[in-house]
């Protein structure tokens, strides 16, 4: 259950040292709109949005990898440090010490990686720090706000936590692990994967608390050697369609707050229409047979 926070409503909330663990249980008053919701919202359906909510479902259980890959792994230790790390000395997660030793480690708010893990996990995070020093932005890590969470009521309660965040200059960076980084590759997963909602949704954030307008990018890194990194800005047309659904998202959250109703899908028939592609594909074939 959350601990539910008491939080002001007169400006945004903000906590550089919130523990995960409470920011993704939403200790806002009332249930709150994170970014993840906000996709679920526009992707599916209210309904589903309500059983992804720790808040509006009893039930709820937030999910909990056997093991930590390589990019779960640098995300945390990149963001939170060695501090975090607790190297297990086995092959794998298979024996009951192994077992014991990494959910004790979790119990304890601590990072569990097996020792092969280690020495990669490390050079993912040092490159992904070497990346963002070389690039156009030139930017240090140690200059940068890790995990830092903004609380605001904007009609509804919303909710962020930034990956990192510039000390003195209005850049958010979002971290995201992945096979292949390379730009054009990784702009085709954004909108797939919602992440032009969850630029708006942390612009608004920005917005909220600082008053400006924030430079929002993704540092992109793979998973395999050599763990390559590149580094992707939202243009403005793509900024403004995350916007309107983020926009479209928070009024189904405060309407379905409102009035207690969470639909699924549409009961009216949907139809299917043949894409292009799939029309050119087949007098393609069918000129070949003839």
């Amino acid at each position: 259950m959350s601990a539910v926070m008491d939080l002001s409503l007169d400006g945004p909330n903000v906590f550089d040292s919130m523990p995960s663990d409470l920011y993704h249980s939403d200790p806002a008053p009332e249930p709150s709109l994170s970014s993840g919701i906000a996709k679920i919202l526009v992707t599916q359906s209210p309904l589903h949005a309500l059983y992804a909510s720790p808040r509006l479902n009893p039930t709820y259980r937030a999910e909990e990898s056997s093991q930590f890959d390589r990019g779960s792994a640098a995300h945390a230790l990149l963001l939170e440090g060695e501090d975090r790390m607790v190297e297990c000395a086995f092959n794998d997660w298979r024996t009951n010490a192994a077992k014991e030793m990494r959910d004790q480690a979790r119990i304890e708010g601590k990072l569990p990686l097996l020792s092969k893990h280690v020495g990669s996990v490390r050079a993912m995070v040092q490159i992904a720090k070497d990346a963002l020093m070389a690039s156009e932005l030139k930017i240090d890590i140690a200059d940068c706000f890790a995990e830092r969470t903004v609380i605001w009521k904007d009609g509804i309660w919303r909710r962020a936590r930034f990956d990192l965040q510039h000390r003195t200059r209005a850049i958010v960076l979002d971290y995201k692990s992945t096979e292949n980084a390379d730009p054009l590759a990784f702009s085709r997963q954004i909108i797939t994967m919602g992440y032009d909602i969850q630029a708006a949704h942390y612009s608004d954030a920005y917005r909220a608390a600082w008053s400006k307008e924030p430079q929002f990018v993704f540092l992109v890194q793979e998973r395999e050697a050599p763990y390559a990194c590149s580094l992707i800005g939202v243009d403005p047309m793509l900024h403004e369609l995350g916007q309107q659904k983020i926009d479209l998202a928070a009024l189904l959250w405060e309407r379905c707050i409102a009035t207690g109703k969470w639909p699924g899908y549409s009961n009216r028939i949907a139809w299917a229409s043949a894409p292009a592609w799939a029309l050119e594909s087949f007098e393609m074939r069918r000129s070949m047979s003839e």
